[in-house]
C-alpha cells in the first residue's frame, strides 16, 4: 500500500511520535491519554516509510465506542484516513457489543472521508473556556453525590440530555434506565460529583473531570428558575479551587445554554463535527417511560 504501515500501538516506539504530531490538536491529544488509560492494545497507528503518518485511538468495545482520528497534513493525500477507518470497523463487527461508533472532534479533513464511508453529521459541538477570577460564593446548597442521590440523579441527567437531543434534532432519540454498573462507577468518582438542593430536592447535579464540566444539568422542572447560573459558577470556582487555571466545557450546537456560558464569560475556543455510523439495531429506549 505505496509503504504505508497500520500496526498495533507500541508506547515505548509511538508515544512521543503521536505527541510531537499532536503538538497544536491538545484535544486530540486529550482524548489519545484517555484511549491509552483505557484501551492502549487496540489503537491502531499508520506509518509510511517509518515515518508516523497517523493514529486511531477509540475508548473501549461496549454500546457505542468514540473513536479519535487524526492524520498528518504531510499524509493527507494518501487515504491513510480511510484506511485506519476500514481496519477499526473490522474490530466493531466482530464484537456484538457494538451497535454504533461515534467519531469526536472530527475537523474538516477527516469530514469526507468519514461522509464516504457511510459516517453522517450527528451533532456539532462547541468547546468554551472560561479564565479569571473566582466567582463570588453563591446562596445556594451543593453537596458531594451519595450513592443515595442514583435514582435522583440518572432521572435528571436522563431527561434534560433527552429534551436537549430532540430540541437540537439529534437522531435517533434515546433514553437510558438506571444500572448497577454505573451506579458502582459513580460510588468510586463521587468527589467529582456535585449535587444542588432546594428544600432537600435535588435540582441540578454536576460532574467535573480535571479541569472540565463533564456533565451540568438542571430537571425540567425546575428549568428557567435561574439555578443554572450559580450552580455552574460553583462547578468553576471549585476547578479553579483544585489548582486548574481554566474551566472547560463543551455545549452541543443549538443548545440554548450556550448563552447561559457566555455571559458567564466563557470564550469559544473550538467547534466541532461529531460523526455517527450504526452497525446493529440500537437496543436503547427512543423515549423516556411514561410518568418517569
Amino acid at each position: 500500500m505505496n509503504g504505508i504501515l497500520i500496526e498495533k500501538y507500541q508506547p515505548p516506539r509511538d508515544r512521543e511520535r503521536i505527541e510531537h504530531m499532536l503538538l497544536n490538536r491538545k484535544d486530540l491529544l486529550t482524548n489519545f491519554y484517555k484511549d491509552e488509560a483505557s484501551n492502549k492494545d487496540n489503537i491502531l497507528v499508520a506509518s509510511v516509510n517509518t515515518v508516523l503518518a497517523g493514529f486511531l485511538s477509540f475508548n473501549g468495545f461496549g454500546r457505542k465506542p468514540q473513536a479519535t482520528l487524526y492524520v498528518s497534513k504531510e499524509h493527507d493525500a494518501m487515504n491513510i484516513g480511510s484506511i485506519l477507518v476500514t481496519e477499526y470497523e473490522k474490530m466493531l463487527i466482530h464484537n456484538e457489543q457494538v451497535e454504533h461508533t461515534l467519531f469526536i472532534n472530527c475537523s474538516d479533513d477527516s469530514i469526507k472521508l468519514l461522509e464516504n464511508q457511510g459516517y453522517r453529521l450527528y451533532f456539532s459541538s462547541y468547546i468554551m473556556e472560561r479564565t479569571g477570577e473566582l466567582f463570588p460564593q453563591a446562596d445556594i446548597r451543593v453537596r458531594n453525590y451519595d450513592d443515595e442521590d442514583y435514582l435522583a440523579w440518572d432521572r435528571i441527567c436522563e431527561l434534560a440530555f433527552y429534551h436537549m437531543r430532540q430540541r437540537v434534532g439529534m437522531y435517533p432519540s434515546y433514553f437510558y434506565t438506571p444500572v448497577e454498573w454505573e451506579r458502582e462507577q459513580f460510588a468510586k468518582n463521587k468527589d467529582n460529583m456535585f449535587v444542588m438542593t432546594v428544600d432537600d430536592t435535588i435540582v441540578a447535579i454536576g460532574k467535573i473531570d480535571g479541569n472540565k464540566i463533564s456533565i451540568v444539568a438542571v430537571s425540567i422542572e425546575h428549568q428557567s428558575r435561574g439555578y443554572g447560573r450559580p450552580f455552574v459558577q460553583f462547578l468553576v470556582n471549585e476547578i479553579v479551587g483544585r489548582g486548574e487555571d481554566k474551566a472547560v466545557l463543551e455545549v452541543v450546537k443549538g443548545n440554548f445554554a450556550k448563552n447561559l456560558y457566555e455571559s458567564l464569560g466563557f470564550k469559544e475556543t473550538a467547534f466541532y463535527h461529531n460523526y455517527i455510523k450504526y452497525f446493529r439495531p440500537e437496543t436503547r429506549l427512543s423515549a423516556p417511560p411514561d410518568n418517569y
